[in-house]
């Protein structure tokens, strides 16, 4: 095993400098800065801000050039990393009602939570995974989809659009859920007898929900005692070929209404 370069730092103390000074690189990534613009833009005393500056430059993370303090190639690249390394880090946390829901016994890649939007509904603005869904359907030209929900909110929206030739779409849904549609949307019968609409009773109970919007991004909804935990919204092409496979299955399996 080759063993690590002969850095003037160690590398923990690296990883742990990079997050006690975030504030202060997140702003040299942008550009060089002088002393004063950073204590201004952090809000800090010129003493706590002199004791940063020179514990980044002892790293060999910055440097004091011709306009101000900058990052140093090495500073550039270690932030680069370590800003990625926190927002993923974030994305996970911001998953964890998504995470925890997901049946023990089910595979789902982890890169749709780490390559994706996250998005779990908020204290005020519950309905928001479902509308970044609304607005992905809408630009879509192909739909595909399974849910235990039924998707009632919408089964009328991609009716219209699908009698209106600007979808094509298959759907598959739990018993309960179809049932549900039948009694909220008046024109179900029409809907599940257009040519392009593809409705589908599920073989059993579904774990989650996907939706595959055209071949270009794939929406992960989970569920917690019926009520929505999440979305995760990914492009990763690991990850739709996975939801690709899951969803043709599921449709193999179904019964057509």
């Amino acid at each position: 095993m080759s063993n690590p370069p002969d850095v003037g730092i160690e590398r923990p103390a690296v990883a742990d400098l990079l997050d006690k000074r975030a504030d202060l690189l997140a702003r040299l990534a942008d550009g060089a800065k002088s002393q004063r613009a950073l204590r201004e833009g952090l809000d800090r005393s010129r003493s706590t801000v002199y004791k940063a500056v020179t514990e980044l430059e002892e790293a060999g993370l910055v440097t004091e050039g011709a306009d101000g303090y900058e990052l140093t190639g090495v500073g550039r690249l270690a932030w680069r990393r370590h800003d990625a390394y926190r927002a993923r880090l974030d994305r996970l946390v911001a998953a964890e009602p998504i995470l925890n829901a997901i049946p023990a016994d089910m595979h789902v890649p982890l890169a749709a939570i780490e390559h994706g939007r996250v998005i779990v509904p908020g204290r005020h603005a519950p309905e928001r995974p479902l509308d970044h869904l609304e607005a992905l359907a809408e630009d879509a030209d192909t739909l595909r989809c399974f849910s235990p929900a039924g998707m009632p909110r919408y089964f009328s929206d991609i009716h219209e659009q699908v009698a209106a030739d600007d979808l094509t779409a298959k759907l598959v849904i739990e018993d309960d859920g179809i049932e549900r549609v039948q009694t909220a949307y008046d024109r179900f019968e029409a809907a599940v007898d257009a040519s392009a609409f593809d409705v589908r009773i599920a073989d059993g109970e579904l774990p989650f929900a996907i939706v595959v919007f055209d071949e270009a991004e794939l929406g992960l909804f989970v569920y917690d005692d019926g009520s929505l935990a999440g979305a995760a919204f990914c492009d990763d092409d690991a990850v739709l070929t996975w939801g690709e496979r899951l969803f043709d299955r599921v449709h193999e399996q179904a019964t057509p209404v």
